[in-house]
C-alpha cells in the first residue's frame, strides 16, 4: 500500500508534464507555421498543406483547452443550428416554442389567411427547414420535378435539331447572365 501514493504522484506528474509539453508544442506550431508559409518560395505544395493543417490543429487544441469547447465543436453546431436541429438549445421549453411557432406556420399556410407575398416567405421558410442547408447549396433554386422539366426541355430541344452541345451552351449561358436566358437577352 506505500508504494501506491508515489506511483499516483508519478502518473500525475506525468500527465502534468504531458499537458505542458502539449501546449508548448501548440503555441510553438502556431505561431511558426504562417511564418514557415509566408517564407519564399511562396506555393502551395506538400508542405504548405501540412503547415496550414498543423496550424489548424494547434488552433483547434488551443481554443479547446482556453474555453472548453473546439472549433469543431462549434463548427459542428452552427451546422446543426442552420439545419433547423436545435440540439443544443438552453432548455426544453425553448423546444416547445420552436414547435409551437412551427405548427403555427403551418396552421397558416393551410388556412390560406396568409395571402400573396408572406405566403411565399412561410413556403420558402418552410422548404428551408426540411431540405436544410445542404440541400439548398446543393439543389440551388430548384423546385420538385426539375429533373421532369429538364428532361421535357431536352427532348423538345432534339425534336427542333439541337444538340447535346447546344443545351449545355445555353444552361452556361444563363449561369452566366443570371438566368436570363439567350432568348431574352437578344430580345433586349
Amino acid at each position: 500500500m506505500a508504494s501506491e501514493p508515489p506511483q499516483l504522484d508519478l502518473q500525475a506528474k506525468r500527465a502534468q508534464d504531458y499537458h505542458g509539453a502539449t501546449t508548448t508544442l501548440a503555441w510553438v506550431v502556431l505561431i511558426s507555421s504562417p511564418i514557415l508559409v509566408a517564407l519564399p518560395p511562396r506555393r502551395l505544395d506538400p508542405l504548405t498543406v501540412w503547415n496550414i493543417s498543423t496550424f489548424a490543429i494547434a488552433a483547434n487544441y488551443l481554443t479547446r483547452e482556453k474555453t472548453g469547447r473546439s472549433i469543431v465543436d462549434r463548427i459542428e453546431t452552427r451546422i446543426s443550428r442552420a439545419q433547423g436541429v436545435y440540439a443544443d438549445l438552453p432548455s426544453e421549453r425553448a423546444r416547445q416554442i420552436q414547435e409551437q411557432m412551427r405548427a403555427a406556420r403551418e396552421a397558416q399556410i393551410r388556412d390560406g389567411s396568409v395571402l400573396g407575398e408572406e405566403l411565399e416567405k412561410l413556403k420558402a421558410r418552410q422548404e428551408q427547414e426540411k431540405g436544410g442547408v445542404a440541400r439548398r447549396v446543393w439543389m440551388g433554386g430548384e423546385s420538385e420535378g426539375w429533373m421532369e422539366r429538364r428532361l421535357k426541355e431536352e427532348q423538345k430541344a432534339i425534336e427542333e435539331g439541337k444538340g447535346y452541345g447546344d443545351l449545355i451552351s445555353e444552361y452556361v449561358w444563363e449561369v452566366w447572365n443570371w438566368g436570363k436566358k439567350k432568348d431574352e437577352e437578344e430580345d433586349e
